[in-house]
């Protein structure tokens, strides 16, 4: 499988970084053909991202391998008919199956502001917080 980069070039999608202050809201988006179909959320249209861009907050750069895959798997789940939010679901789920054992992928959920809180990491012990995870990260 080619990287989520890859697969999007492929495709003929470019990859922006836009400052955080204008992708804040979101932290990423994006705005593409995929199989001649245009999909894209509503916060394509408030940011006016252009047709085939993916945008990513500069802010997340350094966890690109995740956040590329996470809007390619939504994209996917919204071309085969699910709203925005069920494909949302749908890509974090598929993040959990791949990488739930990866330690750069928790330590970004960690120092995600807010929006991934709910992310559950069922192979640890109920008392283990998102928060603790992060402080376990940050002493490593």
């Amino acid at each position: 499988m080619p990287s989520p980069r890859e697969a999007m070039r492929e495709r003929g999608w470019t990859v922006e970084h836009v400052p955080h202050e204008v992708i804040a809201d979101y932290n990423a988006c994006y705005r593409v053909v995929y199989e001649r179909e245009l999909v894209y959320p509503p916060a394509a249209d408030v940011l006016g991202i252009p047709e085939n861009e993916v945008w990513v907050s500069e802010k997340w750069a350094k966890y690109d391998r995740f956040i590329l895959y996470h809007e390619l798997r939504e994209i996917e789940h919204r071309a085969a008919g699910h709203d925005k939010t069920a494909a949302h679901e749908r890509a974090e789920r598929d993040e959990r199956s791949l990488w739930l054992d990866d330690p750069r992928w928790r330590v970004m959920n960690a120092e995600w502001d807010e929006g991934r809180a709910h992310l559950p990491f069922p192979n640890e012990r109920d008392d283990l917080s998102r928060r603790t995870a992060a402080a376990a990260a940050r002493a490593r």
